[in-house]
């Protein structure tokens, strides 16, 4: 027996040794040290002290942390909401893609993952309800992210599971980070102490060090959320809304948006209800047509006992983008007047237009995109966007969009027998039109709306308020 003791210990001697850092599953990595504020925040007012790691209440306030995976592994992260009543937020990176865990999300209460097949929290299988923070709090967020799954966790208690190998993630353009594969950490509007942030290795490499961007996004307060709360944003089930980058404006600035109206024959709830929606957020509204006079609508399109009678801001030509922060063209078959590559005709003379007034109009939407500012045509008005020439092409060609399925205004359409449908006017300028009724629930055109890089259109005037809500997600994150 002793030499047999003594062989069985020779031979665990020459046994290698397990590694202990890869295979330890209790093995967390203070990543408050490296973290240098200066650097790794995207947007935000953050600091460091022995507390934790602080930041100020901001739209959209963000921060990389020096943490690239590749494999599976978790983070967990500390934290007390002092002020506010918006989300926080874990940035994770899952199969190569990077997405968002956040808890009191989009001012209902809200948690999950996002952006997931293209929708945010509020209409993917990840949403959960009554998940509310109390300020001066502390509490514990983590992620689990394994190959074929993602768990997320407060104070120990499982709030969500995805099955995924994360191919269907992204991230919401006001959460975007400058380098799509680190961790990062995020508080929306709200004075937040992060108290301890960790992660610990389960297979796969994970690289630690400083954080840095792999590519240059702009680093206002609010890069977008509304939260988003964006946006890619943002849906169907296939991503019809990829997210876009970000042009929201400077931390304290509201923003401004100009809806664009004809003068005879817009539609009034396509005016209405989106002005209603960014204002209800704080988003300063101007009305521009073109021409500075009493502009009417369309009768019975919910103008109310005075005629929907609307005096424009302003005349179209005297328009300056650098103003605004994002461009909408609400519908009505007055809109054709706005479209500037347009070679036929209509029988009502009126929405032939002017040609002064198309090229002012053409003007204002190359000086939008040159800008990188967001432009959105709402049912019939989603023809001024697919007859606008930017850089000799159509704003939508080789974009996703939708429009209105009914017949557009009578007249002469060239190279077509007939009145063709509004839609048309986008699919003969080589945009990539979704099916009808395919954005979110088919049964209903109220979520019809389609995001495509900067680009908005929404398909009829169901979809008015909606296209005001994208809108002021985008600009506001609310």
């Amino acid at each position: 027996m002793p030499r047999l003791t003594k062989m069985i210990a020779l031979l665990l001697a020459l046994l290698p040794l397990p590694d202990m850092h890869a295979a330890d599953p209790d093995r967390w990595e203070n990543l408050l040290p490296a973290i240098n504020p200066s650097q790794s925040r995207v947007a935000g007012n953050w600091s460091k002290s022995e507390s934790g790691l602080l930041t100020t209440a901001a739209p959209g306030a963000r921060l990389m942390l020096p943490a690239r995976p590749t494999g599976e592994y978790d983070l967990r992260v500390s934290f007390t909401r002092r002020t506010g009543k918006d989300s926080i937020g874990l940035f994770f990176v899952s199969g190569g893609k990077q997405t968002a865990f956040e808890v009191d999300a989009w001012g209902e209460h809200l948690a999950g993952m996002q952006l997931l097949d293209g929708k945010d929290l509020r209409a993917n299988p990840t949403r959960v309800a009554n998940q509310p923070l109390e300020n001066g709090r502390r509490y514990t967020a983590e992620v689990r992210v394994r190959k074929d799954r993602v768990e997320a966790m407060l104070d120990d208690k499982v709030i969500v599971t995805h099955r995924s190998t994360g191919s269907d993630f992204s991230m919401l353009d006001l959460w975007r980070l400058p380098n799509p594969a680190v961790l990062g950490v995020a508080a929306w509007n709200s004075e937040t102490l992060f108290h301890s942030i960790e992660v610990r290795r389960v297979s796969g490499e994970l690289n630690l060090g400083e954080a840095t961007p792999s590519a240059t996004v702009p680093t206002t307060a609010s890069t977008a959320k509304p939260t988003p709360q964006p946006t890619t944003t943002p849906t169907s089930s296939a991503p019809t809304n990829p997210t876009p980058a970000s042009t929201a404006p400077v931390s304290g600035k509201r923003p401004r948006v100009l809806i664009v109206i004809a003068n005879m024959h817009f539609f009034y709830r396509e005016y209405s209800e989106p002005r209603q929606e960014l204002e209800r957020v704080g988003c300063l509204v101007e009305v521009a047509a073109g021409r500075k006079e009493t502009c009417y609508p369309h009768p019975g399109t919910g103008e109310g006992t005075d005629r929907g009678a609307v005096t424009p801001d302003l005349a179209i030509a005297n328009a300056d983008a650098s103003r605004y922060d994002a461009l909408l063209f609400s519908g009505g078959w007055g809109s054709s007047m706005y479209q500037y590559a347009f070679q036929g005709s209509y029988q009502n003379p009126v929405y032939n237009g002017d040609r002064r007034i198309k090229e002012a109009t053409n003007k204002l939407i190359n000086d939008f995109v040159k800008q990188d500012k967001y432009v959105a045509g709402l049912c019939h008005g989603v023809s001024v966007l697919a007859w606008s020439r930017v850089n000799g092409r159509s704003l939508l060609a080789g974009k996703r969009a939708t429009g209105p399925t009914l017949n557009g205004p009578g007249g002469n359409y060239p190279g077509y027998q007939g009145t063709p449908s509004s839609r048309w006017n986008s699919e003969i300028n080589g945009a990539v039109m979704v099916p009808p009724n395919s954005v979110g629930d088919p049964r209903t055109l109220t979520d019809d709306v389609v995001i495509d890089g900067k680009v908005l259109t929404g398909q009829d005037d169901p979809t008015a308020r909606e296209m005001g809500r994208q809108l002021a997600r985008l600009l506001t994150g609310r």
